[in-house]
């Protein structure tokens, strides 16, 4: 059950012209016109599920990330500050039968700690995604179910879903995987039939956009990936200092990217960022940050865009878009799909 409700934001239902926008542009009606750019995962490509054998799922390695420029590192620090009236949707449990007793909540502040328990949420809601990138290389990066009208959104960062340069990565099957712990999968593996990000990191590679979701297929059974596993809440425009849990699935040393870790601690302004203190390496990416979490469900606050490391290349710090009115917009446009 939720630890604590705040004012609830009514998300007004899509209609007409935004309800029905195009793949591959931005909408084009509604509150905003740049809410989200969106493409189609090809039937075919959807069941070509095979693709995803073990072997290619544990040889997958971290996505890159387009270099920042400085045009865009100044812009950001306009954006990291509430632009609008604060609104949340709330998360929904799952009809996923509980395997055992949650995982008790520790603190383990930046040194990144393991989060083993698969029967609940954030265990079950959180998992790893594969994709293929646009130089035909198999990828990994992290995401978390999110409640919606559709109850069928994977979030995770914009460069999982398109490298910002106009390219997508729908090639081969988008692949999501709750609760994945060592090559198994207690919940199956479930395909996007859409892949969505903001317009500004699809086109131009802004990492205040670096927002990405997948719209899910339902599985063999027919069920919708949120009705079955549950998916944490979403918010926006909330103070940028919030005290987060921060999950991955890390691949690069000292992590094997088998098994979800998470760090904790408060976010703060790191020079126009939202910036958290955590050791987790690349292949976290997408990877949520979880707000106000009780242990099972929180918020969507964020999610893990970029990391930082010191000379000795060890990971210390990890940076990711501010949700203000842009999360509100991009949730809003594909939250019934």
């Amino acid at each position: 059950m939720l630890r604590r409700l705040r004012s609830l934001f009514i998300a007004i239902p899509l209609t007409g012209a935004l309800a029905g926008a195009a793949l591959s542009a931005p909408a084009q009606a509604g509150p905003a016109a740049d809410a989200a750019i969106g493409v189609s995962v090809s039937a075919s490509v959807r069941t070509a599920a095979s693709y995803w054998t073990t072997e290619r799922m544990l040889n997958a390695k971290p996505v890159p990330v387009p270099e920042l420029d400085t045009a865009t590192n100044a812009k950001l620090s306009q954006r990291a500050v509430p632009q609008g009236r604060a609104g949340k949707v709330d998360g929904a449990a799952g009809s996923m039968r509980e395997q055992g007793p949650a995982q008790q909540l520790a603190d383990p502040g930046a040194s990144a700690a393991t989060w083993s328990s698969t029967s609940s949420p954030p265990g079950a809601t959180s998992g790893k995604v594969f994709f293929v990138g646009a130089d035909g290389g198999n990828y990994v990066c992290s995401g978390s179910t999110v409640n919606s009208g559709g109850k069928n959104l994977v979030f995770t960062a914009g460069h999982c879903v398109s490298n910002g340069s106009g390219t997508w990565y729908n090639s081969a099957p988008w692949t999501f995987v709750p609760g994945y712990n060592n090559g198994n999968a207690p919940y199956g593996s479930w395909t996007a039939r859409q892949l969505w990000t903001r317009p500004a990191w699809h086109n131009g590679a802004n990492r205040a956009e670096d927002i990405g979701a997948a719209v899910m297929s339902t599985n063999a059974g027919g069920t919708r990936i949120v009705d079955y596993v549950g998916g944490q809440g979403i918010e926006w425009n909330y103070p940028l200092s919030q005290y987060q849990f921060q999950f991955g699935y890390p691949s690069r040393t000292p992590f094997n990217g088998q098994i979800l870790k998470y760090c904790t601690g408060q976010s703060y302004n790191d020079g126009g960022h939202n910036g958290i203190n955590c050791s987790m390496t690349e292949g976290a990416s997408g990877g949520p940050w979880l707000d106000d979490f009780d242990g099972t469900f929180g918020w969507l606050d964020s999610v893990n865009s970029w990391v930082f490391w010191n000379s000795s290349g060890v990971r210390y710090k990890w940076n990711g878009p501010y949700f203000g009115n842009n999360a509100r917009d991009f949730y809003n446009a594909i939250a019934n799909l």
